[in-house]
């Protein structure tokens, strides 16, 4: 597996596509984050036990189920938490502008495309400016009518 494809012979900074069977935690393969065309096949018995796999590591930076059994889908996106989900597919969800693609925990944190993107790569800077009349120093001591008066108000 991974043996560059005929039709990329032109195209010499072309990385082939490659399974890895039977991955495991021991690999830096799974302990990494994977930034090229590497998929790694990690078997297991149930769904219990997939979400137990996927639990027992940290947050992973994005999730692939693949599958058509509602049930079990339900089951692995209320039981798990990663930076994004995609069913059914691997990469689409980094192509849609608009969902935020971002990580939790060690895989990153806050979120990139759209409103979430500007959010997160942008800082809101809260300004107040008082105005010319400004009553600030009847609230502070030491304390006078203006106060008592401010004070019965507000109470009433």
């Amino acid at each position: 597996m991974g043996e560059k494809p005929e039709t990329a012979t032109g195209r010499p900074h072309t990385l082939a596509s490659t399974i890895v069977i039977g991955a495991t935690r021991e690999m830096g393969l799974l302990s990494e984050e994977i930034f090229g065309p590497i998929l790694p096949v990690v078997p297991y018995e149930g769904i219990e036990n997939a979400i137990a796999y996927v639990n027992a590591a940290p947050r992973p930076l994005a999730l692939y189920y693949f599958g058509r059994d509602d049930e079990n889908r339900q089951k692995v996106l209320a039981r798990t938490t990663s930076g994004n989900v995609t069913i059914n597919d691997t990469m689409m969800q980094f192509a849609q502008d608009d969902l935020p693609f971002g990580g939790v925990g060690p895989s990153g944190m806050g979120a990139y495309h759209g409103i979430e993107g500007f959010r997160a790569l942008s800082h809101a800077t809260g300004v107040f400016e008082q105005g010319n009349l400004n009553f600030g120093w009847a609230l502070h001591p030491p304390y006078g009518p203006l106060f008592s008066f401010f004070t019965q108000y507000l109470l009433r």
